[in-house]
């Protein structure tokens, strides 16, 4: 699909919806996310992505041109970081049945558009049904390469969950966007960057300026979604 009619399909220009962006800090207050209830499991899963990705820099990164890594790399690097959020989540919370699929495609409930995404994170209520939580959107280079996929995948989630708060997050590896959508309206943050050249020297300044995507990813799964009526059993985190 063309830029013009993904934006007509979603109901939003992408060039309104970068010039609203909104701090990252302002989409987590949106989530209903508290610092204080989630600062010991968050400092863990912290600690874990700093050691990944130094990790990932150290073994395969194939250079310091961060924003120009190759697609199958920054895939690599999205694993690297989510994967522990995901893990420390279903662990504290005890949602068991929250899932990481790879190349997962997500179909519109009209069948009119449908699309893979490199990562796609959904919490089964049953056998046969599950409720999509949130996706990532790798692409080397420009975020706004991938924003357009992502707009149309976060749409069709919520088409399908009925309703609820869905997120996504678009991303080249080191430069990161969180998206949400309400059924209604799209909100975009600012950019989050997750690495720094000299990181693996100093691991206080990447906790303290760096970190916060970690939040983000953490407050997706614990609110994503989630339909009102299923709050009670589901949104415990």
């Amino acid at each position: 699909m063309s830029q013009r009619e993904v934006e007509v399909k979603v109901g939003v220009s992408m060039i309104e919806l970068g010039s609203m962006a909104i701090p990252p800090k302002d989409m987590l207050v949106t989530a209903g996310y508290n610092f204080d209830e989630v600062s010991e499991v968050i400092t863990t899963v912290k600690e874990e992505v700093y050691k990944q990705i130094e990790r990932y820099i150290e073994v395969e990164a194939p250079s310091l041109d961060l924003p120009n890594l190759m697609e199958a790399y920054a895939n690599d690097l999205v694993y690297s970081i989510i994967s522990p959020i995901i893990y420390e989540f279903k662990r504290k919370t005890g949602r068991k049945k929250v899932r990481l699929l790879r190349e997962k495609q997500i179909i519109s409930t009209d069948l009119e558009t449908g699309g893979f995404e490199e990562f796609v994170v959904v919490d089964a209520v049953s056998v046969t049904e599950h409720k999509y939580v949130l996706i990532v959107e790798a692409k080397r280079g420009l975020l706004g390469a991938g924003l357009g996929q992502c707009l149309l995948s976060l749409k069709d989630m919520s088409d399908n969950n009925n309703g609820g708060v869905v997120y996504g997050f678009i991303t080249t590896g080191d430069n990161w966007r969180m998206l949400s959508y309400d059924g209604v309206s799209f909100r975009m943050t600012e950019n989050l960057h997750v690495m720094f050249e000299t990181m693996g020297k100093d691991k206080d300044r990447w906790m303290r300026d760096y970190s916060l995507l970690v939040d983000c990813v953490y407050a997706a799964l614990s609110n994503g979604g989630i339909v009102e009526k299923d709050a009670p059993s589901r949104a415990n985190c």
